[in-house]
């Protein structure tokens, strides 16, 4: 297993990480939380953002399973929104991120050569064109490695396997289908079997009966859609090694390479993306009149300034919106199994904030 970041959208936090102020490896508690609240001055201190609590957990996480330095051996590079179109790179915002990218290989040399990631969205007509010339650019990037791109849109899947053959696709976490409504982890121990049968039964039996539907759930919420052979002939047929899984608590199996053919798994830590469609609240924040319409050409970003988090019964995890995304957060790493750091291929992509 090795460590990779995916980062957001912005280039502004990819300078930050640069200047290593988007992990706190080295500066404290204190001088992180200064710096956010100096440089994020649209979030007042009653009001702040969980992320940031989630990210400062989630690393002492990390830190805890694997090796106290863990930061200091990132084997790549995640970069753009798998969950939006309209915050997908055009080339100009590309080729700075490369640029950026290379400065990051200087200052922070990599034990191995790294390689980019460029994470792409369901794509629109409209989108479509300035996506095109992304991967144009990138295809024709004359690098060691060969580059991936993170597919969550089978057009654009289709686009690589015809006419952008240099690149490598990844099957993203929005096209592989995984149960993750919050409402299994937070009522799914509240069994309820069918009437006949606990028909005339004692409390004992019931009990007994209750304990096999869960037994059931349990099954049925670890499993995925690239453990089915007619998924596995698919991603066969289109050249693709590799798929991305969110991480869920309470979901050993769902990590167990055995069940997934040949395939490599990307495992998204801590925010694991709940669901997403079209229409985007998060824009209406500044301006009301955009309330549940869609996005258009003209989005204002303005998830870069805001998200929308959700006050909620279980206390187990934080529930955000931003953009058209909602979000849940996963720190507990005891249910990753250790088959799953054991294989070389595995990767643990860190997201040191919700990818927006």
């Amino acid at each position: 297993m090795e460590l990779f970041l995916h980062i957001w959208t912005n280039l502004e936090y990819f300078k930050l990480l640069n200047k290593w102020f988007l992990l706190s490896t080295w500066k404290t508690d204190r001088e992180i939380a200064s710096f956010f609240m100096k440089n994020f001055s649209g979030e007042i201190k009653d009001d702040i953002s969980p992320q940031y609590e989630v990210n400062f957990m989630a690393i002492r996480e990390l830190k805890k399973r694997y090796w106290n330095e863990v930061f200091k051996k990132i084997s790549w590079i995640y970069y753009w929104s798998d969950n939006c179109e309209f915050l997908m790179a055009h080339k100009a915002e590309l080729e700075q991120a490369t640029k950026l990218f290379k400065q990051f290989n200087e200052l922070y040399p990599p034990h191995k050569v790294r390689t980019f990631t460029f994470v792409t969205p369901y794509v629109g007509d409209n989108m479509l064109s300035h996506l095109e010339e992304s991967l144009e650019f990138l295809n024709n990037l004359k690098i060691k490695n060969p580059i991936e791109v993170v597919v969550n849109d089978l057009w654009v899947l289709n686009l690589l396997k015809k006419k952008f053959t240099r690149l490598k696709p990844v099957y993203g976490r929005l096209t592989h289908k995984l149960l993750k409504t919050p409402l299994v982890d937070t009522y799914w121990l509240d069994a309820h079997p069918a009437g006949e049968l606990i028909k005339n039964k004692t409390s004992q039996e019931i009990e007994i009966e209750k304990e096999k539907v869960r037994e059931w759930q349990r099954k049925f919420y670890q499993s995925s859609e690239a453990t089915l052979p007619i998924m596995q002939s698919f991603l066969k047929k289109n050249n693709i090694e590799r798929i991305a899984l969110d991480y869920m608590q309470n979901r050993e199996t769902l990590y167990d390479n055995s069940r997934y053919w040949e395939l490599w798994l990307d495992v998204y830590y801590p925010w694991a993306l709940v669901m997403t469609g079209r229409l985007c609240d998060t824009s209406a924040i500044e301006n009301p009149v955009r309330w549940n319409y869609a996005s258009d050409e003209i989005c204002p970003r303005t998830c870069f300034r805001y998200d929308v988090f959700y006050k909620i019964k279980t206390t187990q995890y934080k529930l955000i919106q931003r953009w058209n995304a909602w979000f849940r957060s996963e720190l507990n790493l005891d249910y990753l199994p250790e088959s799953f750091d054991r294989h070389q291929k595995n990767r643990l992509v860190f997201a040191p904030f919700v990818t927006v």
